[in-house]
């Protein structure tokens, strides 16, 4: 059930809602569960100690897409949660009720079930199904690019770089230009300019 304990947003934020969301969690847990919900772009932030590339690579999706940040209902989870908001702005939330959250004594979005966990999600999951959005690029684009196979693994640090991405893998590299709404032509020109 939707309560305003459990779930709230900041609607002043002036982002472009045809696009789908940008999910933070915790945990590789938290992320596969998400994944398997839908959610299509999923940011996890390693835990508390979030890495300063993680927290720059936020802000530059954070330019194009609004940020959902679904952290475990603990202190460490609003710390999280907090630190995220101070460096990137106002963003969305969902805050699980934390009953729903304990399995085995411990504490955490990868400890809800599956239906809990979707009925906290469902008008972001629900966004994300109906929101007009089409990808900013195609598996043969990024081959196109040269950003994967033998000798791709400079170019995609030179968009690393550009980009704050924390990912260095052809894959990751993939899904992050998507994040960011990066079509072939914008990449083209990044990987032309010096």
């Amino acid at each position: 059930m939707k309560t305003e304990e459990n779930f709230m947003t900041y609607p002043e934020n002036s982002i472009d809602n045809n696009k789908r969301y940008c999910y933070v969690v915790e945990g590789a847990t938290d992320e596969s569960k998400l994944k398997a919900l839908g959610c299509y772009f999923v940011v996890k932030t390693g835990g508390k100690f979030i890495r300063p590339d993680i927290i720059a690579f936020l802000k530059e999706v954070h330019k194009v897409r609004e940020v959902v940040i679904i952290t475990d209902p603990d202190g460490p989870g609003k710390d999280i949660e907090r630190r995220i908001i101070n460096a990137i702005g106002p963003c969305l939330y969902a805050h699980a009720n934390k009953k729903e959250a304990i399995y085995h004594e411990k504490v955490g979005i990868a400890q809800m079930s599956m239906e809990s966990l979707k009925e906290l999600l469902r008008p972001f999951i629900h966004h994300d199904l109906f929101c007009d959005e089409l990808l900013s690029l195609e598996v043969e684009d990024f081959i196109d690019l040269g950003l994967v196979g033998s000798g791709s693994k400079e170019k995609r640090m030179k968009l690393v770089e550009k980009y704050h991405i924390p990912y260095t893998s052809g894959k990751n590299v993939e899904n992050a230009l998507m994040m960011l709404a990066k079509g072939k032509k914008d990449i083209q020109e990044d990987l032309e300019n010096d």
